[in-house]
């Protein structure tokens, strides 16, 4: 992540463009007296109701609601974050984004552009080898057999990787006399295209080293990120040798477990996502693509994890997953039941799709078509529905000690779900299931520590320097920002009901993470700047602004709120907020640690002091509101 982006310079980058431009590069927009209307692109309509307006340098759908700046636009119909959308539309202006701090992701961010470059690069090299090489008509008619057109084939970049040893290292990284590219460049371009996956690099009998194309003879399928940059690989065998697919192994760029093949090209659809589902393969991604089902996404050669989950959950409130329906099939959905039940926020949904024998998603749309396909999703199982159904099958039902071995089961499960009303209905069908209140539930949850009070780590010494690796600071600095998101709305929605909190509070000097947290210190800056005594003003500070709608809302919901607007809780957010910048910081400092770098004296020291900092911060769990 990059340093944080004056909010004087995002001012004055709105204040040169015009959205009616911004918008009518995306969208053919219409002059319609002062204003400006077209068919909305973030919902299906026949008769325009999408309007924008050059005096007020923002645009409004009257069907769905859709609105704000240029800025939000470019957001919402290129499907970028904030800085990324900064940083497009700076670039379009010729302008170059400033940052007042650089941060430790982004300095190692900076390193690994090399990566991305060559990444890249072999990405069009494929494209072009599928168009122009010599044997390109095996791959082109294995696509073909599959019912893939050239526009899907284009959608995703999908290319072809020819036979032989060295066709990428040839084309990337070439061999050319002296005076036209130096031999250190050539060296270097190999360590770059090694390090990322694309080459393999081998130990020829202890002689010299030999390098060659890790991917040969395939279809490529270019794994992105979430801007759009390629970042791995995966790669289909035409033939019938092994493996079957071939994935890029991990590098400084890519995770397996952090990435989903297909869900960027999702979110760079133009439509409202409102639920993903999860398949195995590629060809699976773009054949329902192919017939117009756009939120299809695949692990790569993974099951599923907490972080994938958690990237969907943030897009969509429901996710399907998508399982053969054999035992193996059966067996993964367990596997990923388990997984996603401590996601399952109120609010938020899994289900389970089981296939019929010998299809997979790619076959069965190509054999129902949309339409049926879509009603399998519509009528999958429900988390609660797929959980009792499996824990069944594994018991004698009808006897009293097969009831006694279903509340054995199924309490653990239901214990990790997060408190709320799932939770409860969830309880509340064991219970019916059984005939008695659960006994195994309620004893796991008498054990579990209590959530207000003394910690039960509150005795733990302070850790020492280098017992804990950078990454677990980094890791639980991820899971508090995924557990800070409802107390930052909440925190948001006490300060509409009260303005006056702002004065009282004191804004992080951090780079706010997500578009709540922006809005948030927004709010907080505007009342320093101008006090409002009330929601009604505001409302009326914000008019013209892309949030305006959003904060009537938020005004909305406080009127008929229980929330304790006490400025002591908005503020204990607020630092909790800051503890990030403390977190990588003190990530800097470890990963120097762990390169075997000798640190100064004042630099040891200032690493104790942030363990100390980040210590307390992790023992305070007391809650942020409580009701009246």
């Amino acid at each position: 992540m990059a340093g944080r982006i004056p909010q004087s310079f995002i001012d004055d980058l709105l204040a040169r463009i015009d959205v009616v431009d911004v918008v009518d590069s995306r969208v053919k927009l219409k002059k319609t007296g002062k204003n400006y209307s077209a068919c909305c692109p973030f919902h299906n309509e026949n008769t325009p109701s999408f309007t924008v307006s050059p005096d007020k340098q923002f645009y409004y759908c009257f069907g769905c609601g859709a609105s704000g700046s240029a800025l939000r636009f470019v957001m919402e119909f290129d499907g970028l974050s904030f800085p990324d959308a900064v940083e497009k539309l700076a670039s379009d202006a010729n302008l170059e984004v400033p940052r007042e701090q650089v941060s430790f992701e982004a300095r190692q961010e900076q390193q690994h552009q090399p990566l991305f470059a060559q990444m890249q690069r072999a990405s069009d090299f494929y494209e072009a080898m599928l168009r122009s090489h010599e044997q390109r008509s095996k791959a082109v008619d294995y696509l073909q057999r599959r019912g893939l057109s050239g526009k899907a084939a284009k959608f995703f970049h999908i290319g072809y990787a020819p036979p032989g040893w060295d066709n990428l290292l040839k084309q990337l990284a070439p061999e050319q006399p002296k005076e036209q590219q130096p031999k250190e460049q050539q060296k270097d371009t190999i360590k770059q295209l090694v390090s990322c996956g694309m080459l393999i690099e081998k130990d020829d009998d202890g002689k010299q080293y030999r390098t060659y194309d890790r991917f040969r003879d395939r279809i490529m399928f270019p794994i992105r990120d979430a801007r759009g940059r390629t970042i791995a690989f995966g790669g289909r065998v035409l033939g019938d040798e092994k493996p079957k697919y071939l994935n890029s192994p991990e590098t400084p760029i890519f995770q397996k477990n952090r990435e989903l093949y297909g869900l960027y090209e999702a979110r760079k659809i133009r439509q409202k996502l409102t639920r993903f589902v999860i398949v195995e393969g590629y060809m699976d991604v773009v054949a329902l693509a192919e017939f117009g089902i756009h939120y299809a996404v695949a692990t790569l050669g993974t099951a599923t994890s907490e972080h994938h989950l958690r990237r969907l959950f943030k897009i969509v409130p429901e996710v399907i997953f998508c399982f053969d329906g054999d035992q193996a099939g059966r067996t993964a959905a367990a596997r990923a039941m388990e997984t996603v039940l401590p996601l399952l926020q109120d609010g938020l949904q899994a289900r389970f799709l089981f296939l019929p024998d010998g299809e997979d998603p790619d076959s069965l749309v190509r054999h129902e078509g949309k339409d049926a396909f879509e009603q399998r999703l519509n009528q999958s199982d429900h988390l609660p529905e797929f959980l009792f159904a499996h824990l069944k099958q594994q018991v004698d039902f009808d006897t009293l000690d097969g009831k006694a071995r279903l509340d054995q089961l199924a309490a653990p499960l239901i214990n990790r779900l997060p408190d709320g009303m799932l939770r409860q209905l969830m309880r509340q069908k064991l219970k019916e299931e059984t005939g008695v209140d659960s006994h195994a539930l309620n004893k796991l949850e008498a054990e579990a520590p209590a959530s207000s009070g003394t910690s039960p780590d509150d005795d733990i010494p302070l850790p020492v320097i280098d017992t804990l690796p950078a990454s677990h600071y980094q890791q639980d600095d991820q899971q508090q920002e995924d557990r800070l998101a409802p107390q930052v709305y909440q925190a948001l929605t006490a300060i509409v009901q009260n303005p006056a909190l702002a004065q009282q509070l004191e804004i992080p000097q951090c780079e706010p993470e997500t578009e709540l947290e922006r809005l948030l210190f927004e709010v907080l800056n505007k009342l320093k700047q101008a006090p409002q005594s009330n929601s009604i003003g505001l409302i009326i500070q914000w008019t013209g602004s892309p949030y305006q709608a959003e904060l009537r809302q938020l005004a909305e919901k406080a009127a008929s709120s229980d929330i304790s607007p006490g400025a002591g809780a908005v503020a204990e957010l607020l630092k909790r907020l800051s503890g990030r910048k403390l977190a990588a910081e003190l990530a800097q400092l470890k990963a120097r640690l762990a390169n075997k770098e000798k640190l100064s004296g004042s630099e040891r020291e200032r690493l104790r002091e942030l363990q100390r900092q980040m210590h307390t911060l992790q023992k305070k769990r007391t809650s942020i509101y409580k009701p009246h």
